[in-house]
């Protein structure tokens, strides 16, 4: 069996094939290889393009649930690489026994069979008997939607317009970015890694008298890795604008346009990153922050409205929430399908019907942004 340790090339940004990979599936003993790339008589260079076939982040969680598949083969002196069908089964019923979802056992699957050999020369999630074992896992144990919203959007919008989020200009760092990060997450319905992989510097951002566009680096891969999803750009509109009194003043303090205007300009001066989103701490400060350093800001935010206008905490509040609740809202000012597909880059409907509509009040129609941040309106 190649141990997959000769394959050393890898793709740069460029397109090039180099002599060294940063990639362990790639060029470490210790690292499995996958079923394809141990047919015999592809090169090198063909092996590295085959393996950047799987972003990163999916490498490491099918390396990680494969080690499981493995201590548990071992266990029973079984070769995980050539472990018969009935084999993988036992261990995926033995997961479905110690509560896992069926999303869980389809991963955990598609793993096993990124490594193993297969059966009768075809993968094992191709194979009819686990197609049909995955069926019985998913009417045994269907996903549970959530229908009734996490949080309230109405009340963290209105807490975000009062202190300690406003004034703008004078409040604490740590509140001001915790506002811009809710407020650009809340109106693009965008996951957190596209959040984060955000650039400040043009063209990447861009303000225009009607909204704020907004880019990813141009090495960033979302993870729908379509065509028409790459490099998208995001744009967000203005909210009330042209105020002419205080309460329309109170609802501009959500315009994320004014938001990211103040944000930009307060962190200028120790900002050590080109990336839109940089941190306040002390021992950090100005440095980019990581996707779980964002996705506490956002959750943060949202507790800290709750606690702002007296109301007990919701549990379990989390960045990736805030997907469900600005899509369903959206969904319920009426905006169509195929923008909030668009908004939330997913490929069909069938993700937003399946996983994310929650119940929320319908408002009315609007784009996409101004629909969510409509909310606060009675």
């Amino acid at each position: 069996m190649d141990s997959g340790s000769n394959f050393g090339s890898h793709i740069s940004p460029s397109g090039n094939v180099s002599s060294q990979s940063p990639d362990p599936e790639v060029d470490s003993l210790a690292a499995p290889v996958p079923t394809l790339i141990r047919t015999p008589g592809i090169s090198s260079p063909v092996k590295a393009i085959l393996v950047a076939a799987h972003k990163p982040s999916t490498r490491q969680v099918y390396r990680s649930k494969w080690k499981r598949f493995s201590i548990w083969a071992g266990q029973r002196t079984l070769d995980p690489f050539s472990a018969p069908m009935s084999a993988v089964l036992d261990f995926l019923t033995d997961l479905f026994h110690q509560g896992a979802s069926s999303s869980t056992i389809k991963v955990q699957l598609a793993a096993i069979s990124h490594y193993h050999i297969g059966h009768d020369t075809a993968p094992l999630m191709t194979a009819k008997l686990c197609k049909t074992f995955l069926k019985g896992v998913f009417l045994l144990r269907p996903p549970v939607k959530e229908v009734v919203p996490p949080w309230d959007l109405s009340l963290v919008l209105q807490a975000l317009t009062a202190p300690p989020f406003e004034p703008a200009a004078s409040s604490d760092l740590k509140y001001l970015s915790w506002k811009t990060a809710f407020l650009v997450a809340i109106t693009s319905a965008r996951r957190v890694s596209e959040l984060q992989a955000l650039c400040v510097k043009p063209p990447y951002l861009s303000f225009f008298p009607d909204r704020v566009c907004l880019r990813t680096n141009p090495s960033f891969l979302p993870k729908v890795s379509s065509e028409s999803n790459i490099n998208q750009s995001i744009n967000l509109p203005v909210f009330f604008p042209k105020y002419s009194n205080k309460g329309e003043y109170k609802l501009h303090s959500l315009d994320v346009h004014r938001q990211l205007r103040f944000y930009i300009n307060r962190t200028a001066g120790h900002r050590k990153s080109d990336q839109l989103f940089v941190s306040f701490a002390k021992f950090a400060l100005g440095k980019a922050v990581s996707k779980v350093t964002l996705s506490k800001w956002i959750a943060n935010c949202i507790l800290q409205a709750y606690d702002t206008s007296g109301r007990p905490a919701p549990q379990s509040v989390t960045a990736h929430s805030t997907r469900a609740i600005s899509t369903s809202a959206a969904f319920k000012s009426r905006v169509s399908l195929d923008d909030i597909c668009a908004a939330a880059t997913w490929a069909s409907p069938h993700t937003f019907i399946s996983h994310y509509k929650v119940d929320v009040v319908s408002r009315g129609r609007a784009s996409f942004g101004s629909a969510v941040l409509r909310n606060i309106l009675p």
